[in-house]
């Protein structure tokens, strides 16, 4: 019967000469890998590393939970000599997982540069909201999982419907659509100052145009954007009786509130009281003109 140790190997990459310490993955391959680049990266290792110096332990390795293949590819984070591989998604999360265990901002950072992740300012929108709002939350990325929910807050329904093997948190969905209630409820009152407006100077087209501003309302609770609304705008800002002419200003009114609604959109929501470092935002009184 072969003994344990006798069905080690060892790792193609990271082979017996490449470093003074040893990892044993969970499907038993050898990874050797320099004890000073694991100090430098990792303040787990670091403090591993201590420790086992302090109790002149006569070897110096480590089995680990994660397998071979995630192994390989988490070393490539410690070592400036290799070059990180493409990865899949799969992979990505239990890298994910080793560097919130072994506490490696550098996975972190990796996967947020390919989410485009990038700063609380940034232009234009993430990659894979939904996917982002479950590994932000679930390994606590702030910024991640604020750039998932202001992404998510003006996304069409079927972006939040997209399927992701990842669950996310239910009380991060609750906090979601308590967001997504807060803006579709904006600019149910911005539509409403318009609505308001309208009377028999319209004409027989007063009706047309009231059935029109229904349309849209269900279009804004599916996608509460100033996207939709400047695509939708002909639907009902302009009077089509031959005249050509916005109805009571309704062109003027509607790009005043541009302004408004792309200060909101380029908000970052907050987040919700269980998550670390979260506070729960307070709904506005009211909204202004804008």
């Amino acid at each position: 019967m072969q003994s344990a140790q006798s069905t080690l190997r060892q790792s193609q990459n990271f082979p017996a000469n490449y470093g003074d310490f040893r990892f044993i993955s969970s499907d038993g391959v050898i990874f050797n890998f320099p004890r000073f680049l694991l100090s430098h990266v990792s303040p787990v290792f670091k403090d591993k590393l201590e420790r086992r110096n302090k109790n002149t332990s006569p070897e110096s390795e480590l089995r680990v939970t994660e397998d071979s293949f995630t192994l390989d590819q988490f070393l490539r984070f410690f070592d400036p000599n290799k070059k990180k591989l493409p990865l899949d998604m799969e992979t990505m999360v239990r890298l994910l997982e080793a560097a919130g265990k072994y506490r490696v901002e550098q996975v972190f950072e990796y996967w947020e540069e390919n989410m485009n992740i990038r700063h609380p300012q940034q232009v234009g929108s993430i990659q894979q909201p939904m996917l982002c709002l479950a590994l932000g939350s679930r390994f606590e990325r702030q910024l991640a999982t604020r750039l998932a929910l202001r992404d998510l807050v003006k996304a069409p329904t079927d972006v939040i419907q997209q399927s992701t093997w990842i669950q996310v948190d239910g009380r991060m969905m609750s906090h979601l659509m308590l967001l997504r209630r807060d803006r579709v409820e904006r600019m149910l009152l911005r539509l409403q100052e318009f609505q308001t407006g309208l009377n028999a100077e319209c004409g027989k087209k007063h009706q047309d145009i009231l059935k029109s501003i229904f349309t849209m309302l269900a279009q804004l609770v599916d996608e509460p954007s100033w996207s939709m609304l400047l695509r939708n705008q002909n639907l009902w800002a302009t009077c089509d009786c031959g005249s050509g002419k916005s109805v009571l200003g309704s062109k003027e009114l509607f790009f005043s509130w541009r302004e408004g609604i792309m200060t909101e959109e380029a908000e970052l929501p907050g987040l919700p009281g269980y998550f670390k470092g979260g506070k729960s935002p307070t709904a506005p009184q009211s909204y202004g003109n804008n």
